[in-house]
């Protein structure tokens, strides 16, 4: 008894209490196997078991609280699963990973119905927007006034991403779909085999309207049957500072109709060809050009006599004829630089397509075609650095490879993630490649 008065425990008490626990726990246990065995016997976990009645339809539950979203649509275009209250077509009514509740990322989901491995999406050349899957940068996922579910009206929308191309089609002679801003009586808004997006080949898709058999066709075109050839080597399918959509710089030839100065007679059985090669008839023309191909080293192009790999041989909308503009002609060859012009930091003249500045684009003495030796060069510009404290020039040897040591020893003359065009950090590593004691 002094024991329990003093705070202490009986022994058959404390047994009692043992006992009581251990029953308590045991029934507890029972009720809440009871309890899950019940609860998930009704429920749908993870797709199992019966399906959750619903209160009413998809539609009406989603619209007991979206009213506002649905009177925007009153007179609109419906998206095929709005139309049929399929909500959960697109959204997950509980939770998800993505904006919206849509189901999977917006660059996926509308190819859930929208098979992409077919016809309209399956070819060759995309439009950037479905190449990326942003397809609601044209189209709206719900309803729209427009057809196809179009964000804007087609006049409209091509215009929101192609300001520039807007600005170019401005001039004062317009192609017709151009002026009615018809761009999908040409191009294909998804994919297409052909470049440019056009929805078939140039000469194709040119004669729809244009027809060989109009009056004044075929005199227009020295009766050459150029039905069949590319219309866009000479005119510019959009607009045009010339009648007849003549490209803003045309091949003197081309314009006098003196097609048979180059080509075999018109009613030849190959009215398209040459008379003599392609640089035999060029050196006809441009002798004085042609002394420069004397020089020691020679662009690839001239030297195999491909003078129309770089320019066109009737009409550009580029200087000299070349064919397109000279950053993005360069890089047809050149390939490397497609990626170069991604670095952080970019030659002035690399970024303004100015290869021309420092490279002869037909022939010269210094290599890499380069106008002169690389410190004159650079010293055109640079006129402020054409002094620094790093010895370089004649007597100082680049260790590394024992030529001279110049501005391109440390500096890459086109592109580099480095600030100041270096090859590498300048706090130690670019240092260390040639003081390799430090």
């Amino acid at each position: 008894m002094r024991a329990a008065a003093s705070g202490g425990t009986v022994p058959w008490v404390r047994a009692r209490n043992n006992k009581q626990m251990k029953l308590r726990r045991t029934y507890l246990t029972a009720i809440a196997a009871l309890i899950a065995a019940v609860s998930f016997s009704n429920a749908r976990v993870f797709g199992a078991g019966k399906e959750i009645s619903r209160q009413m339809s998809y539609e009406k539950l989603c619209y007991t609280c979206h009213k506002d979203i649905r009177q925007t649509w009153q007179g609109q275009r419906l998206h095929a699963p709005v139309e049929l209250g399929n909500c959960i077509g697109c959204h997950n009514p509980h939770a998800s990973n993505h904006a919206d509740l849509v189901l999977s990322a917006k660059n996926r989901y509308c190819f859930n119905c929208h098979d992409k491995s077919s016809p309209e999406f399956g070819s060759e050349h995309e439009h950037g927007p479905v190449k990326d899957g942003l397809c609601l940068s044209c189209h709206q996922p719900h309803a729209s006034r427009q057809a196809n579910l179009l964000s804007a009206p087609q006049s409209e929308l091509c215009y929101t991403c192609h300001q520039e191309e807007k600005k170019e089609f401005a001039k004062q002679y317009m192609h017709a779909p151009v002026g009615q801003a018809e761009c999908l009586r040409c191009h294909s808004p998804h994919t297409t085999s052909e470049t440019n997006l056009l929805r078939k080949r140039s000469s194709e898709l040119c004669s729809e309207c244009h027809e060989s058999s109009q009056p004044g066709f075929g005199k227009a075109h020295a009766d050459y049957p150029v039905q069949k050839q590319g219309c866009s080597d000479c005119h510019d399918p959009h607009s045009s500072s010339a009648e007849g959509l003549i490209r803003a710089f045309p091949h003197v030839p081309m314009v006098k109709k003196l097609c048979s100065f180059c080509h075999r007679p018109a009613s030849g059985a190959d009215p398209f060809g040459l008379v003599k090669s392609e640089d035999g008839l060029c050196k006809s023309c441009h002798a004085d050009t042609w002394k420069q191909f004397e020089r020691s080293i020679v662009h690839p192009p001239i030297r195999e006599g491909k003078c129309t790999a770089c320019h066109s041989a009737h009409a550009s909308n580029e200087r000299f004829l070349m064919r397109q503009a000279k950053q993005s002609l360069c890089a047809e060859c050149h390939t490397s630089f497609s990626e170069r012009y991604k670095l952080q930091f970019v030659h002035e003249p690399v970024s303004k397509g100015q290869c021309e500045l420092c490279h002869e684009p037909h022939a010269g003495n210094t290599p890499s075609l380069l106008k002169t030796n690389v410190m004159e060069l650079c010293k055109r510009c640079h006129t402020e650095q054409h002094t620094v404290s790093h010895p370089f020039g004649e007597g100082v040897i680049d260790p590394r490879d024992g030529s001279m040591l110049d501005c391109v020893s440390c500096h890459d003359p086109h592109s580099s993630a480095e600030e100041y065009l270096v090859y590498y950090p300048r706090e130690r590593e670019l240092c260390i490649q040639c003081h390799k004691a430090i």
